[in-house]
């Protein structure tokens, strides 16, 4: 019988054991970073491991300042807790950060794109923080990949679309290099079609003309994020580059190269650029009745030519060709700065074209 009641006692206290076991922390994890609670440290070990050598881990940051229903995650795994993408969440440690972020575009949530369609899915990955965050982690091909959709209220480019919170290769815990980062949203856009020397319509070989100082490095970061002490509405996570009220540009950058001036319009190639334009502009109206079309270039335009575009006479789509630039140009807004020998050339080459070859019926 003492045998028998031996036995029974060893039974009962084996599982015990084993469960004091299996929720305490590996060696060398820090206790306060799941706020006492060791059940995250128990399957979650490496990553709170590399998140104690951040920032963040060395802060005392823990697990539920981020994420929410971790009490429910460890009753029922299959209970994910939910992260929080809100900017207030960093908003606590970094009040400047945040005051930047508030005057840019990243802080303003397009409500239009958040009913719940899969058609949008296309668009959250550039528009909601969340939505970026998961394609990049998923390691998808990003200009492929569909983001999923929003499951919470909808959040803005906030600042872990760019940062990971845990931790990153990258400095200031970014999710990809500086240079990379700008480009996964923004690499078909206006500035970056202008910068890399690939958007228009072109009538020569201008490969040559993309390399240049403002496409090397950390391209977009190295001038937009750039900024004058004492100035909060430039540069930074503002990534202005003039006050709103225009009453100061963000000269920053350009200092370290080309030294303290008074005058950033270099061999006066902003002021070129500006002339051409507007020639390039009369040019279009003075054979379109004094006036530009109303449909602009864009995505249908590069397959289906000759008919989003409509001049009034225009057999040859000599006017076209030159619209496409124009409308490039002027939406860059740069006048030059982010690539100004393509600019110049190109313009220049657009007029020429007119002048030359345009024969109306």
């Amino acid at each position: 019988m003492p045998r028998t009641i031996l036995a029974i006692l060893i039974l009962l206290i084996l599982p015990i054991a084993g469960c004091a076991t299996q929720n305490q922390p590996a060696p060398n994890v820090n206790n306060n970073i799941a706020k006492g609670d060791a059940n995250c440290a128990s399957c979650h070990n490496d990553l709170i491991a590399r998140y104690e050598a951040t920032a963040h881990g060395t802060s005392g940051l823990t697990c539920s300042d981020c994420h929410s229903g971790i009490d429910a995650h460890i009753k029922n795994v299959s209970n994910l807790p939910s992260v929080d993408y809100r900017a207030d969440t960093c908003a606590a440690c970094h009040q400047d950060q945040h005051a930047q972020w508030t005057m840019s575009p990243h802080a303003q949530i397009p409500l239009d794109l958040f009913p719940k369609d899969p058609r949008i899915m296309e668009c959250m990955k550039c528009h909601q923080a969340s939505g970026f965050a998961a394609v990049l982690n998923s390691g998808d091909n990003f200009k492929q990949a569909w983001a999923p959709p929003p499951t919470s209220e909808p959040e803005a480019v906030t600042c872990t679309a760019c940062h990971s919170p845990h931790q990153s290769a990258q400095s200031q815990l970014l999710r990809l290099p500086k240079g990379e980062l700008c480009s996964q949203c923004h690499g078909g856009k206006w500035q970056n079609l202008v910068m890399t020397g690939t958007g228009g319509y072109h009538y020569n070989d201008y490969s040559a003309l993309t390399n240049h100082p403002h496409n090397s490095g950390d391209r977009c970061v190295t001038c937009h994020m750039d900024q004058t002490p004492g100035v909060p509405n430039l540069g930074g996570h503002t990534f202005s580059m003039r006050a709103p009220d225009g009453s100061a540009l963000n000269t920053a950058a350009c200092v370290s190269c080309h030294g303290e001036t008074d005058n950033y319009d270099i061999a006066g190639r902003q002021q070129e650029a500006q002339s051409l334009l507007t020639e390039l502009q009369g040019a279009l109206e003075e054979r379109n009745n004094g006036s530009l079309p109303g449909n602009e270039p864009g995505t249908c335009n590069q397959c289906h030519r000759g008919g989003t575009l409509p001049f009034d006479n225009d057999p040859d789509l000599i006017l076209e060709n030159a619209y496409e630039n124009y409308k490039l140009f002027d939406r860059d807004k740069s006048l030059g700065v982010h690539n100004s020998p393509f600019v110049l050339q190109l313009l220049r080459d657009t007029l020429e074209d007119i002048k030359n070859n345009y024969n109306p019926e």
